[in-house]
């Protein structure tokens, strides 16, 4: 969309520069100042990524009119507080149908093209030679409904890979990634470990819900990803003729043990070599992909580091502030070299 005030995102505009945009409202809180008087403090996002804002006036009113999973039109001074973004909201309203806003404008997509992705992927599921995997994954794809949720889905949350098609964009990075270890290692089983890599993680289609914003769906939060999943590919393979029971072991196996240990969802863990494999070049793209938004995200001006990650436990180094040449080169975290 042209839509200047969709196309720069609210993470973009400048500190101290009054703005003019269109959001959804993630989260909405009411407090009180020392003085008993209330204020509203919400969670906006769109494309850009998602920021806190503040209002101090007509609270009453707003908290009347103001509802999550709602899109609004804002005015607002980006300013900062505790050293991070935010906005104080000046005026603020519901769209209407006049405004041309979608929900699914609203969130972020991968900066990737997104045709070449997709050829990608048909290129790498194309050099699947065993005859039943092969099968099977044109039996899972058959499903349009099914096919156009996967390739649209984010990855994650909030950690990595989360926004629009972020589930393709990781997709092939691991596969591109697979091809590379299967030159150095040539015992490894490659058609099982493609077709491993490509539905390990379809049961995302099922747990995210796009409203505006990625957020879990009941049977998401109930049930999980890696659950759905192998409820849909024992539903595909028991629709196929003679699918090899060893063959659907091992391919089950790969979809079960992705996450590679209990606490991290895994119902069991890697027990082969390839679904070893899937594992950690899971973890290095996705990694890599969240390390790229950090990097990006909570550089400290003038510092050579990031501000301390809660969840790493630790600082990022950025490179020497004083030293274009060793600096980062990438401008987005979607945009992070080729295996983000």
């Amino acid at each position: 969309m042209k839509n200047n005030t969709l196309t720069k995102g609210i993470k973009n505009t400048e500190i101290g520069k009054l703005a003019v945009h269109y959001c959804v409202i993630r989260k909405i809180e009411q407090r009180h100042r020392q003085n008993g008087s209330p204020y509203l403090v919400l969670e906006l996002g769109d494309r850009s990524g998602r920021l806190k804002a503040k209002i101090w006036d007509r609270v009453v009113e707003y908290t009347k009119r103001v509802r999550v999973g709602e899109i609004v039109k804002i005015r607002a001074i980006v300013q900062v507080f505790n050293g991070r973004k935010e906005l104080k909201i000046q005026k603020l309203k519901a769209v209407d149908e006049s405004d041309g806003i979608r929900l699914i404008d609203l969130l972020p997509m991968s900066s990737k093209n997104i045709d070449a992705l997709t050829k990608q992927l048909n290129d790498h599921q194309g050099t699947i030679h065993n005859t039943n995997l092969r099968s099977f994954l044109e039996a899972l794809f058959k499903d349009v409904e099914f096919a156009a949720a996967f390739f649209r889905s984010p990855s994650g949350k909030l950690w990595h890979h989360n926004y629009l098609f972020g589930m393709l964009e990781k997709v092939v990075a691991m596969l591109d990634i697979a091809d590379a270890l299967k030159a150095h290692y040539p015992g490894l089983n490659i058609d099982l470990l493609k077709t491993g890599i490509i539905c390990h993680d379809i049961g995302k289609v099922r747990e995210y819900q796009l409203h505006g914003f990625i957020d879990f769906s009941d049977a998401g939060r109930l049930v999980g990803h890696t659950a759905m999943g192998y409820e849909m590919m024992v539903e595909v393979i028991t629709c196929l003729e003679n699918f090899p029971e060893h063959l659907k072991m091992q391919l089950v196996h790969l979809v079960l043990s992705h996450e590679g240990e209990h606490q991290l969802g895994a119902p069991v863990r890697p027990m082969t070599l390839e679904a070893t494999v899937l594992h950690h070049i899971l973890n290095l793209v996705a990694n890599t992909n969240a390390l790229c938004r950090i990097i990006e995200t909570d550089g400290l001006p003038g510092s050579n580091w990031t501000k301390y990650n809660p969840l790493l436990e630790r600082f990022i180094y950025l490179g020497d502030n004083s030293n274009p040449d060793s600096q980062h080169n990438f401008r987005s975290s979607r945009n992070c070299g080729d295996v983000d």
